[in-house]
């Protein structure tokens, strides 16, 4: 399976779906055409860990995506694979089990969550912000709120 290699590339995947495991999140998109090759990037958060912990994360998710056969990847589809702390620990069967079920859950738009930072349905835009009082309003409101 070939590799996202440009920031541009994890961006517009991270649009798409996404399913959450013990030892990852993984973000897909089906690109549309179906007979292309499957693509996966691959990152680890420094929040993680230390270099050498990232880097092992980040071999054992290589590995347990070269485990995968051609049959069980959905073509013409781009994942990214955010690994967690727990790619460490858990089996790698498990590793492999996780990944295999969640490929096709991940290019589900419906499971796609809002980027950090942002609420579905509440926006500035969508209400009223409150009206700040001064002077003294401000003053009568402070004594009368209790």
């Amino acid at each position: 399976m070939k590799t996202l290699k440009k920031r541009s590339e994890f961006l517009t995947v991270a649009t798409g779906g996404r399913t959450d495991r013990r030892a990852f999140a993984l973000q897909g998109l089906a690109r549309g055409d179906e007979d292309a090759t499957s693509r996966v990037g691959y990152t680890v958060t420094k929040k993680t860990g230390n270099a050498v912990e990232r880097n092992r994360i980040r071999r054992r998710l290589r590995a347990a995506v070269a485990q995968l056969g051609d049959d069980t990847v959905p073509q013409g589809a781009d994942f990214v694979i955010i690994g967690r702390r727990a790619a460490l620990s858990l089996p790698f069967t498990d590793l492999v089990r996780d990944l295999m079920s969640g490929l096709k859950p991940a290019l589900d738009p419906k499971s796609a969550r809002p980027r950090h930072g942002q609420r579905s349905g509440t926006g500035r835009s969508g209400g009223k912000a409150p009206e700040k009082t001064t002077g003294p309003e401000r003053n009568k409101a402070d004594k009368h709120k209790g």
